[in-house]
């Protein structure tokens, strides 16, 4: 009896070493090679791009998503502001945009519909960098003529 439970504790050790080895095997396996790129790059050897409707550049995509989509908060629609606000935001590999923030402002109330307006942004094309999709960083000046849906500078 003692050399059969003996047995079966030998075979339970082996089949622990074996079950932990294939475990490690496979955590090795399913991680190895896969580090994510977190740079955020601001020189690209294609800078990212937006498109919309017809534009034949992003400045002008961007102006004309503006013209378009910005609905100046009724309160402010008489104050006649001048200048820009300046919006930075990272364009993901994904084509998606991240970490919108601001980084020259005019008033809260304006500032904040300017980030909503930059969120409602659809996809944007990222940026290469030897063939290779790359985080990019995006500063977007908004001139205030867009958003009083004036195209001339």
């Amino acid at each position: 009896m003692i050399n059969r439970l003996h047995s079966i504790d030998k075979k339970l050790k082996s089949l622990t070493i074996i079950l932990t080895t294939l475990f490690m095997c496979f955590i090795s396996l399913n991680c190895f090679g896969q580090e994510q790129d977190t740079t955020i790059y601001l020189n690209q050897d294609i800078e990212p791009e937006f498109k919309y409707e017809n534009c034949l550049n992003t400045p002008d995509a961007c102006k004309n998503f503006f013209i378009k989509n910005f609905k100046m908060p009724k309160i402010l629609e008489a104050n006649g502001y001048h200048g820009g606000i300046i919006v930075s935001f990272i364009v993901e590999k994904d084509s998606s945009i991240s970490q919108i923030r601001l980084i020259r402002g005019m008033r809260d109330a304006l500032d904040k519909y300017v980030l909503e307006t930059v969120k409602t942004m659809r996809k944007w094309t990222p940026g290469y960098i030897n063939g290779k999709k790359v985080r990019s960083q995006v500063i977007l000046p908004v001139s205030l003529r867009w958003l009083y849906g004036n195209g001339e500078e």
